[in-house]
């Protein structure tokens, strides 16, 4: 994995701290031309030695909505998140984490609504609103698939965007949500990746544990081709790699067969068809 030097790192890590929220929203422009709607990226999650293989799923239903499936083949059980984007803060606003299992309807497990202004989050497993005070923000335990939706926005991809992490925080059985910290993209290159030009980023900072990985995207869509960065995401991960199989155009429909067949209750839309 390509790495920072020790001063650029100290550098990244002290510009995410002190990085304010106002100017890095000035950073994105939205145009709705860019958000892919209708298509499915299908990603391939492992850790960095390739253990732990799973699938997770975007499917970007208008210029809003979004939603991940987590789902490996020939499971019974799979999560699905769904979100709504805020293109003013360039966030998100409405999040809700489900469980499917087949033959049972899916089980809420928990949700998370911004308040009007942004500035608060009421989570579901929270006894107190969640304050905010930085923008954009991000979930890593989400995939970062907000993330991705944003940066085909940047006004200028190859200047340095700063973004928050606000994260799941897991303590033993308990978990809460919170603010982390700031986590800076700085451009590197133009280069070839897998037959296709992309942009390489180096990303880290204090939300991720003044650690510092890598993050592709493509260069004409923007959206994320891979990244890999050396701390976990959640329980299990000690470090993560996640690479783009392939983008799938879909209805609706057909996104909701694709949801049944990850559970096994379909099989005309199961994860290997085109």
């Amino acid at each position: 994995m390509k790495r920072a030097t020790f001063i650029s790192c100290a550098l990244i890590g002290a510009f995410a701290i002190n990085a304010t929220a106002q100017a890095q929203v000035s950073v994105f422009k939205y145009e709705p031309a860019k958000v892919p709607q209708g298509k499915a990226l299908h990603y391939r999650k492992t850790m960095l030695d390739g253990s732990r293989a799973t699938n997770v799923s975007v499917y970007v239903v208008d210029a809003e909505r979004l939603e991940s499936l987590k789902w490996d083949q020939g499971a019974t059980e799979a999560t699905l998140v769904k979100a709504r984007m805020d293109w003013k803060h360039f966030s998100v606003r409405e999040f809700e984490s489900l469980h499917l299992e087949r033959g049972q309807a899916p089980q809420s497990r928990a949700t998370l609504t911004a308040t009007p202004d942004g500035k608060q989050l009421n989570v579901s497993f929270a006894t107190a609103p969640v304050k905010l005070s930085h923008w954009p923000w991000h979930s890593y335990d989400f995939d970062f698939a907000s993330l991705n939706l944003t940066l085909p926005h940047l006004r200028d991809p190859h200047a340095d965007v700063i973004f928050w992490r606000t994260d799941v925080v897991f303590a033993g059985e308990s978990m809460k949500f919170a603010e982390i910290g700031g986590v800076r993209m700085h451009f590197e290159a133009m280069e070839l990746r897998n037959e296709q030009q992309v942009r390489r980023y180096s990303i880290g900072g204090a939300g991720l544990e003044f650690r510092y990985g890598n993050l592709w995207t493509n260069a004409t869509t923007g959206l994320i081709l891979e990244y890999q960065l050396p701390i976990g995401d959640e329980p299990g991960f000690k470090d993560v790699r996640l690479v783009l199989d392939r983008v799938q155009p879909m209805s609706v429909a057909e996104w909701e067969a694709f949801k049944k067949a990850s559970v096994g209750e379909s099989v005309a839309a199961r994860a290997g068809g085109r």
